[in-house]
């Protein structure tokens, strides 16, 4: 039989006996809330559930959760969500009872997120970074209410991260339209390296990137073995690790694991370019392979890094007078250029690897807007009436 009493805050304390022995199961604003939270555990004792510490602390559950997650995620995705919970989770939540964490401290919590500013006025943290916060919250939490079986609700359930702004969220895609590509390969194919004057890596790179969409990490990760014919399979990507060292790695997702067609000039290209690699190699200019055959080597045998490739397409760009879009820019390029000559959304999605067409739908909804509107402007010039009257006058 449960108890009750009513504290000097004006709280009520509830406690309920098991095996003879009596425990608090919590503190409550009223009585009814108390009576309410007994009754749920003592139909969890009658029959036989378990019945966890009620009391634990939010950093003990964490600690928990995170053991439990390491053997579910990829090496890199365990990383970040370690660093989320060390500096944005646990200085936050980690003291305090999971019980007595509110859905208005969440709210809080994100909110604070949200109004932070640098000294010109921008957000700190973007709204990307605290949807994936928000996410890790409610993940503990979803751990605690069906795991450990110490809440009975998920208090983050339903929350979402603040908008300060609708319209300075949605972030601009950059990408270069065909006459700025154009030009800026046309000045990359006669660039000359100062020692191998005849390798054009980085038109290569640059020329391949804007053909297949694939993200930099994807393409720095390629071998000549991932060609067959007019296809190539993307299966890896690099990424540098806590050292700072250049590792090679899962992919993103299951969507991102994907095998996309080549066009014929594209497979010219790359045959020309993999014959100088190879010519430059066995040439004896110390010119080294790589040891795994990857396609974008530098003259040492070694990988790039997005780091490297991205000051240099900067600089590239600056001499070739073209405003820089980013290594992003030629995977948004090759999506803007599909969708403009007509290529569904479902075919450039799975070409670029989204999880969903939707992801597809929202991030170039601007370009794919402007393209509907073309096309229903065809469509009703075509079908005009008033086109249809008028020459039915003539006649």
């Amino acid at each position: 039989m449960a108890t009750f009493r009513k504290l000097k805050s004006g709280k009520w304390q509830a406690r309920v006996s098991k095996e003879g022995k009596e425990f608090s199961i919590g503190t409550f604003r009223t009585k009814k809330e108390a009576e309410i939270e007994a009754g749920k555990v003592e139909e969890r004792i009658y029959y036989g559930q378990t019945l966890n510490d009620r009391n634990m602390l939010f950093e003990d559950i964490t600690k928990e959760w995170v053991e439990y997650k390491k053997s579910n995620v990829k090496e890199s995705t365990f990383e970040q969500i370690e660093v989320i919970i060390r500096l944005h989770v646990l200085p936050f939540f980690g003291n305090k009872k999971v019980m007595k964490i509110r859905r208005t401290d969440i709210k809080k919590w994100l909110n604070d997120y949200a109004i932070m500013k640098d000294d010109e006025g921008k957000e700190i943290y973007s709204y990307g970074s605290r949807i994936k916060y928000l996410s890790v919250m409610k993940s503990i939490l979803h751990y605690a209410v069906h795991d450990l079986e110490v809440l009975e609700k998920n208090p983050a359930d339903r929350l979402r991260a603040p908008l300060q702004d609708d319209v300075t969220q949605k972030k601009e895609v950059k990408y270069y339209s065909l006459d700025e590509l154009n030009s800026l390969l046309d000045y990359m194919r006669t660039y000359k390296h100062q020692r191998f004057e005849n390798y054009q890596l980085y038109y290569m790179l640059m020329y391949f990137l804007s053909q297949t969409g694939l993200r930099i990490s994807e393409a720095l990760a390629l071998k000549w073995t991932d060609i067959e014919g007019n296809k190539i399979a993307i299966e890896r990507q690099t990424r540098r690790n806590d050292n700072n060292q250049l590792v090679i790695t899962t992919l993103k997702n299951s969507s991102s694991y994907r095998t996309i067609g080549l066009n014929n000039e594209l497979i010219r290209e790359m045959k020309k370019f993999k014959l100088k690699q190879n010519e430059m190699i066995f040439s004896g200019e110390s010119f080294k392979q790589n040891d795994d055959g990857i396609i974008f080597q530098n003259f040492l045998g070694n990988y790039l890094t997005p780091s490297t490739v991205r000051d240099s397409i900067r600089d590239y760009c600056k001499k070739a007078g073209i405003d820089y879009k980013g290594t992003h820019g030629f995977r948004h390029t090759h999506a803007v250029l599909l969708l403009e000559s007509g290529a569904s959304l479902k075919f450039v999605s799975n070409r670029l690897g989204h999880k969903t067409i939707k992801t597809t739908a929202d991030t170039y909804l601007d370009i794919t807007k402007k393209i509907e509107e073309d096309e229903l402007k065809k469509f009703a010039s075509y079908t005009s009436r008033k086109t249809s009257t008028a020459r039915n006058r003539h006649d």
